[in-house]
């Protein structure tokens, strides 16, 4: 997976809401933390977020997109925000540089949560590789449907 990624080393874990908890623990996210991140995700990014104490800030999707609404982010950040976790959806990539500058400006982390995104590039970077500390990439969402035939499943 590294090499397809173009990454140093990868870390497999058991689920892609476990790569969102190890990478909020490594970024010292806990207890009093905000994470500003969508509503328009499966639970696992909020919950992920919950699981470590901290809590989720949720921001409106762009409606053209679907991924975190770049513009509205400012609105959200109080003196208790850590980090901004962006969901890359359906293979399409959240509006980045705009992010960046934003968590450049108020020294956030931004944990990049591309589970439903793997392998998906911006520009020439590959998603997950971009964020500032950790990233969630758990494959075999997009891939475990490909295990049995239709067929199989009437037998």
């Amino acid at each position: 997976m590294a090499a397809k990624l173009g990454a140093k080393f990868t870390v497999g874990c058991a689920s892609g809401t476990d790569a969102l908890i190890l990478s909020l623990l490594a970024a010292g996210i806990g207890r009093g933390d905000e994470v500003i991140t969508t509503p328009f995700s499966f639970i696992a990014t909020a919950g992920a977020i919950a699981y470590v104490g901290a809590k989720p800030i949720f921001v409106d999707i762009d409606p053209v997109t679907y991924n975190l609404n770049p513009a509205l982010l400012e609105a959200a950040i109080t003196p208790d925000t850590r980090a901004i976790m962006p969901v890359h959806l359906f293979g399409l990539p959240a509006d980045m540089d705009p992010i960046f500058t934003v968590a450049r400006a108020h020294d956030l982390v931004i944990i990049e949560d591309a589970a439903q995104a793997i392998g998906s590039r911006m520009a020439a970077a590959i998603l997950a590789l971009l964020a500032s500390t950790g990233a969630s990439v758990f494959p075999f969402k997009e891939f475990g449907w490909r295990g049995r035939r239709r067929d199989d499943y009437n037998q």
